[in-house]
């Protein structure tokens, strides 16, 4: 297995970031990590452990192996949907974030379900 590039993951962390219209005080309080932490993360000069990596995953909707992978290629709608939900007001992005996770737990619960086929939230 390679090693992980954290240097290019973190660089992948804050455009996921920025696409999305988060602060990395907003990104620390839903991971429950400290500012600090995120800047390190960030920078490259911080290990993930594998949680955190899953965290980022899902609060980004990226794949393990998209956020990972040495090379990257970022879907244009992902892009699109990530602008327009940066313009959206702070109250809006807050019931945009609650009703994702709510749609996590439906399907966390109808695990196994022959019409579930989205990801499922361990949170």
């Amino acid at each position: 297995m390679n090693e992980l590039n954290y240097k290019k993951i973190g660089e992948r962390l804050r455009k996921l970031r920025k696409y999305m219209g988060l602060t990395q005080e907003q990104v620390a309080n839903i991971l429950g990590l400290g500012r600090d932490a995120i800047i390190r993360i960030e920078k490259g000069n911080r290990k993930i452990d594998l949680q955190e990596l899953i965290n980022f995953s899902k609060l980004y909707s990226i794949s393990m192996d998209e956020l990972t992978a040495q090379e990257h290629i970022i879907n244009g709608n992902d892009v699109a949907l990530a602008r327009g939900f940066s313009e959206l007001s702070e109250k809006d992005k807050k019931e945009i974030i609650s009703l994702i996770e709510y749609k996590n737990i439906l399907k966390s619960k109808n695990k196994g379900n022959s019409y579930d086929t989205g990801r499922i939230s361990n949170q």
